[in-house]
């Protein structure tokens, strides 16, 4: 699938078929997330991989949304420690930025794949960073689920003309 055409078609998905996606899929997946430009080459993110049938159910339970997501078949949990990239100018941590731009080419890759996603920022962090035994010094910046969509019927996102959000030169 053509760049521009993973961009427009990208949507978030809420409910998935229940069959697994192919191991190369999610590789290439993963493989694109961890390309990613990062803070002098830091690549502090890591990925955990939620498959088996009860940690599933374990993640919806976390994300305290056990009614969406219906039949996905895994989640992808992104984490990173704040110590894990750089500091700006102005004093901010840059962690959130590199999670971002790793997260982003994941979520654009599964597109690419004919995978759904939906980037999830609402979770209960303590129950996940239980659940999956995460150490302390990382922090969980969001997670997806992966699998092949169902798409509903008939609902469009519009997004704002670029001639709303597009400034020259000056605000």
């Amino acid at each position: 699938m053509d760049f521009y055409e993973v961009v427009k078609t990208r949507r978030s998905f809420r409910v998935y078929k229940p069959e697994m996606p192919e191991k190369e899929k999610v590789e290439r997946v993963l493989e694109a997330a961890r390309l990613a430009p990062t803070w002098a080459n830091k690549q502090g993110v890591q990925y955990i991989i939620v498959k088996e049938p009860d940690n599933v159910k374990s993640v919806w339970k976390a994300i305290e949304q056990e009614t969406k997501f219906t039949n996905a078949p895994m989640f992808i949990v992104g984490l990173i420690s704040p110590y894990g990239s750089g500091v700006n100018k102005s004093g901010e941590k840059y962690y959130g930025v590199d999670f971002g731009i790793c997260f982003e080419h994941l979520i654009l890759a599964a597109t690419a794949e004919g995978l759904a996603t939906c980037w999830i920022g609402w979770f209960n962090e303590k129950k996940l960073k239980e659940i999956l035994q995460i150490p302390k010094n990382y922090k969980i910046m969001g997670l997806t689920p992966l699998g092949y969509p169902i798409k509903p019927k008939g609902e469009v996102v519009d997004r704002k003309l670029l001639d709303e959000i597009v400034h020259y030169e000056q605000f």
